[in-house]
């Protein structure tokens, strides 16, 4: 929002309805937000505007409202999917998940990667490439950044 604030912007565009967010109350007040800036919102899956012309299209307002809905309960159902794979992966014994209060100190990890410090050393690359490079995660290249500069 910083960024809309500062820059004239007239329309925000969005491939698909569920990048504006997960629940159906933070998209719509996300769209008010807009259009209390008079900036119209764009759903390419749509091909849909919000507001034209300062004016509230109601018919995409209503859309916006079901599909977001719609949005919300695949959000939900998948979490209960994964929720379900996991409990049936445990009683196969196939997964274990990490245990409770796991965590490595921070010269283990430095060690345990050894290729990603080294590179955070010499290097001025950014993480993402540090992590294409030593095949790491970017997450795990970032933490390794974390622990370096603490």
């Amino acid at each position: 929002m910083d960024y809309i604030d500062k820059t004239p912007v007239q329309v925000v565009m969005v491939s698909e309805i569920s990048r504006l967010g997960r629940r159906v109350v933070d998209v719509l007040n996300f769209v008010e937000l807009l259009h209390e800036r008079g900036i119209s919102l764009y759903i390419q899956q749509f091909n849909m505007l919000t507001m034209e012309n300062g004016k509230e299209n109601n018919v995409a307002k209503m859309l916006l409202q079901m599909l977001s809905i719609g949005a919300e309960m695949e959000n939900s159902q998948r979490k209960n999917r994964q929720y379900e794979g996991i409990q049936l992966a445990k009683m196969k014994g196939v997964y274990n998940g990490r245990v409770n209060g796991a965590k490595s100190n921070p010269s283990a990890l430095l060690n345990k990667y050894q290729n990603v410090s080294d590179l955070l050393d010499k290097s001025e690359l950014s993480v993402r490439r540090i992590a294409g490079i030593t095949g790491h995660s970017i997450n795990t290249v970032r933490k390794m950044k974390q622990l370096k500069e603490n």
